[in-house]
């Protein structure tokens, strides 16, 4: 993010995969596109669970999914989203959630 733009609104996601091969492919697909304006920024990363429960978190804006699993192994996905403001972040967390849901879908359609 190079720009001067001001996003006082921010919010982080994590989820946890089976594996940190989900993740890689889930981040993959999701973060290809980029917003259309640049009033919201996105960031991705693979993370292990332990990092998650660490105290770097701020446990009021954070939805977290836990399912138990290896703390050691990176494969839990963190996205980070900035925005202008609260609509403009409502709409890039709803339309990312959205693609993580048909991403999922894929996932489980394809499975072995």
């Amino acid at each position: 993010m190079t720009d001067n733009i001001s996003r006082p609104y921010k919010s982080t996601v994590h989820i946890a995969l089976p594996s940190n091969q989900y993740a890689q492919h889930l981040k993959d697909v999701v973060s290809v596109d980029e917003e259309v304006s640049n009033k919201v920024f996105k960031s991705f990363s693979i993370v292990t669970s332990q990092e998650v429960d660490g105290s770097d978190v701020d446990r009021g804006n954070d939805a977290i999914i836990r399912d138990g699993g290896d703390a050691d192994e990176q494969r839990v996905l963190r996205i980070n989203f900035m925005a202008t403001d609260a609509k403009m972040l409502r709409v890039a967390m709803s339309t990312t959630y959205d693609m993580i849901n048909v991403a999922l879908k894929c996932f489980q359609e394809f499975e072995e």
